[in-house]
């Protein structure tokens, strides 16, 4: 696993190197073929997007992986990940480095190509178990997650059709092991202010300045936090301007917004059109391109009781198992809506995630695999009978 994992994170698989992504695909393909029944290659469609110069373009995306065994049983599990990282070509963190015995530092290690090796070896040894033969199992694995799934969230809601269980295997909250339970919704939102260029010495008062007027219109966005309790707007990138001798005739603002309830979501349109309508200035315009790509994750019944499933196969292991509420959203967002049982940090532990020091404890691979197929086997052998008619 540990060999395998070098393997994997040599590959570099931003989210926006179609290159590398294809290649990343190639090698999964390869070790899913040994015991999987179909593999689909879905290429996904492009997304629209506002670049941070204003310029709207369609963004491609890398094609996800759709695998399959036993597609003609209709008790079903979905396992997720995504083989795309933070890390792009031209980011300086490209390499592995051991930290001791049982840390390796590298990009995407714990982020989460640990996990597609967790949920690979998880199936193998689950598919030599007796039970298997009563539980059929779909893969699906995307390239934009780190992206927020944009191009492929239709194709997931498609698979996640027919299943009843959904296991996602983003990493463990922290090198604990602690898993997530509620997740927060994900809004994010890009503000393109227009002006009137003009020469900064010469005619200068002739010139309508974006990054002035954004300005007024981001501090009053900002003045949102502490409003709404779990409700949070970062103004995360900015931009503006060509030169420094010339009034900016354009700038722009991108805005991550995090949210509790779905309701939460309706109450932030509403106060940034109001901060729209209370700061119109004539010679200046400005355009808002909000997208809520994330919903609310809020457990319900069947995966309190799925949790519970897992908690007692992880006392068979010795393994302790807990989970609190996270502000970070992934693809269990996004199948939590569709009523499914959910539990979305199946992966490794370690921890540093989307920075150069991002780390997996190495001896969490087998550990993960194991407690992965043990649960695949109890639910084979009933148990996701139990979690559908609600009982423990």
């Amino acid at each position: 696993m540990v060999r395998q994992l070098h393997q994997y994170c040599s590959i570099n698989s931003g989210s926006e190197n179609l290159d590398g992504l294809a290649r990343m695909l190639s090698q999964l393909q390869t070790d899913f073929s040994s015991f999987s029944d179909n593999i689909n290659i879905i290429p996904m469609p492009h997304v629209p997007i506002i670049l941070m110069t204003g310029e709207p373009i369609l963004r491609a995306s890398g094609s996800a992986l759709h695998i399959q065994k036993r597609p003609h049983l209709k008790r079903r599990v979905l396992l997720c990940g995504h083989m795309d990282t933070v890390y792009s070509t031209d980011h300086p963190f490209q390499h592995l480095k051991m930290i001791n015995s049982n840390t390796l530092n590298g990009p995407g290690v714990t982020d989460m190509k640990g996990g597609l090796i967790v949920m690979l070896h998880a199936l193998q040894a689950f598919e030599k178990t007796e039970a298997a033969s009563q539980l059929g199992w779909d893969v699906f694995i995307n390239a934009d997650e780190e992206l927020g799934s944009l191009a492929s969230t239709q194709a997931l809601s498609q698979v996640a059709k027919t299943s009843q269980v959904a296991l996602v295997y983003e990493p463990t909250m922290n090198p604990d092991g602690l898993l997530a339970k509620n997740r927060k919704g994900n809004g994010k939102i890009t503000l393109v202010a227009k002006g009137l260029a003009a020469h900064a010495g010469r005619d200068f008062n002739s010139g309508r300045n974006a990054i002035c007027f954004l300005a007024h219109i981001i501090t009053a966005i900002d003045s949102l936090n502490g409003q709404r309790e779990g409700v949070t707007l970062n103004i995360g990138m900015i931009t503006g301007g060509t030169s420094l001798n010339v009034v900016p005739e354009m700038a722009v603002a991108k805005i991550d917004v995090r949210i509790t309830f779905p309701e939460d979501e309706q109450w932030v349109l509403r106060q940034l059109e109001k901060i729209l309508q209370n700061n119109k200035k004539d010679g200046y315009s400005l355009s808002m391109d909000p997208h809520f790509d994330r919903p609310v994750k809020r457990i319900n019944i069947a995966t309190e009781q799925l949790f519970s499933r897992l908690q007692a196969v992880g006392r068979k292991q010795g393994l302790h198992l807990d989970w609190q509420d996270s502000g970070g959203c992934c693809d269990g967002n996004n199948l939590a809506q569709h009523g499914l049982a959910v539990i979305d940090t199946l992966g490794v532990r370690g921890g540093k995630i989307h920075t150069p020091d991002e780390f997996i404890l190495l001896d969490s691979l087998a550990e993960r695999a194991r407690l992965s197929a043990l649960l695949l086997t109890d639910l084979a052998q009933g148990s996701l009978e139990l979690l559908n008619n609600g009982t423990v």
